[in-house]
C-alpha cells in the first residue's frame, strides 16, 4: 500500500509548517546580509554554485547546438527560388564591384594624362587605344579620335609619362599612331642637360637608339632625352626617355646609345594627341618677352639720360672755362 503523507495532516499543521519555514527564511536572510564573504551561508552558496557550473555549461552548449541545427533546418527548407535569388544577387554585387574597380583605374589613368598635359604645357585631344598591331615591322596602335575631333597627320601623341609616337594616318573617327619604337620612325631630340641634338630611331625588337650625335657630346647613362622640335615633326620640349646604355667601339666613336622610352606602350590604354601649346604658357612667354623688352627700353633710356647729363656737364664746364677766361682778359685790359 503506497504511503500518503498528506493523510491526517490538518490545515492548522500546514499553516504551522509554513510559518516556521517563513521565520527560518527571514532569519537566514538576516544572517546572510550581515555576515561577510567568509560566512557559513556564503561558503555554502559558493559550493553549490561550483557544483552546478558544469551542468550550466553543458546546457549552454546544448542550446547553441540546438540553435545551429535550427538554422540548418531553415536553410535546408529554403526553396529553390530563394537560393536562385541569392545567387543572382551575389553575381550582381560582384559585377558592381568589378565595375567600380574599373572606374577607379580609368580615373587614375585620366588624372595621369591631365597631369602630363599640365606639366608639359600642351593642349590636346584625349583618346583610347582600341587596337594594336602584332607585326614587329609595323609597330602602331589605333585610337578612337580622328579628324572630326581635330586630329591631323603628324601630330605628336603622348602617354601619361612621355611621348609614344605621332599620327601617321587620320580618319574621321579613328587614327593610326606610329610608335617611336617602329623601325620606320625617327624623332629629332636633344639631351636635356647638354642640349646636344640627335635622332632617336626604333628597331624591329622595339629598342630605341639615339643616333646622329656629335662625338664630343656623347651622353651619359641617366641623361634625359626630350624632343627638340627641329624639323617640326614633333612638338618641342616633351620627354622621350632616359639613356640606359652607351657602348663605344673602335669602329664607332659615338658608340651605340640606347634610350628607354618613358612610357611603356604594351600597357597603354589612353593617350593625348597634342594639338598645341597651352594658353597659360604662351601668355607667360609673351609677358616675359614684353618684360624683357620693357627692361631693355628702360636701360636704353637710362643710358641716354646719363649720356645727356654727361654732355650737359661737359658743356657747362666748357662755358664756365670760357667765361672765366673772358673775365680775366677784361680785367687785364682795364688795368
Amino acid at each position: 500500500m503506497p504511503l500518503n503523507f498528506q493523510q491526517g495532516s490538518s490545515p492548522a499543521s500546514q499553516r504551522l509548517v509554513l510559518a516556521v519555514l517563513l521565520v527560518v527564511s527571514i532569519v537566514l536572510v538576516g544572517v546572510y546580509s550581515h555576515e561577510g564573504d567568509a560566512g557559513v551561508l556564503h561558503g555554502i552558496q559558493n559550493v553549490v554554485a561550483a557544483s552546478t557550473t558544469p551542468a550550466q555549461r553543458a546546457g549552454a552548449g546544448v542550446g547553441a547546438a540546438t540553435e545551429s541545427l535550427g538554422d540548418l533546418a531553415t536553410d535546408a527548407t529554403a526553396d529553390a527560388s530563394t537560393m536562385s535569388a541569392l545567387k543572382e544577387q551575389n553575381e550582381q554585387l560582384r559585377a558592381m564591384l568589378a565595375d567600380a574597380e574599373e572606374y577607379r583605374l580609368e580615373a587614375e589613368r585620366l588624372q595621369s594624362l591631365l597631369n602630363m598635359e599640365q606639366t608639359s604645357g600642351v593642349t590636346g585631344v584625349s583618346a583610347q587605344v582600341v587596337g594594336k598591331s602584332a607585326d614587329a615591322w609595323n609597330q602602331t596602335v589605333t585610337v578612337d579620335a580622328g579628324t572630326a575631333d581635330g586630329v591631323e597627320t603628324g601630330m605628336t601623341v603622348m602617354g601619361s609619362t612621355g611621348v609614344i609616337g605621332q599620327i601617321s594616318h587620320a580618319d574621321e573617327h579613328s587614327s593610326t599612331v606610329r610608335l617611336l619604337t617602329d623601325p620606320n620612325s625617327g624623332a629629332a631630340v636633344m639631351i636635356q642637360s647638354s642640349r646636344a641634338n640627335g635622332i632617336v630611331r626604333g628597331s624591329l625588337d622595339g629598342t630605341l637608339y639615339l643616333q646622329d650625335i656629335d662625338e664630343d657630346e656623347i651622353p651619359a647613362v641617366g641623361d634625359v632625352v626630350i624632343t627638340s622640335g627641329l624639323g617640326g615633326s614633333y612638338a618641342a620640349g616633351l620627354i622621350v626617355g632616359t639613356v640606359v646604355s652607351v657602348n663605344k667601339t673602335a669602329s664607332n666613336s659615338t658608340g651605340t646609345i640606347i634610350v628607354e622610352p618613358n612610357d611603356q606602350v604594351r600597357s597603354l590604354e589612353d593617350v593625348i594627341i597634342v594639338t598645341g601649346k597651352s594658353t597659360t604658357q604662351s601668355t607667360s612667354a609673351t609677358t616675359a618677352s614684353q618684360s624683357a623688352s620693357a627692361s631693355s627700353s628702360v636701360s636704353s633710356a637710362q643710358s641716354a639720360s646719363a649720356s645727356s647729363s654727361s654732355a650737359a656737364r661737359s658743356q657747362s664746364s666748357s662755358a664756365s672755362s670760357t667765361f672765366s677766361s673772358s673775365a680775366a682778359t677784361a680785367t687785364s685790359t682795364t688795368r
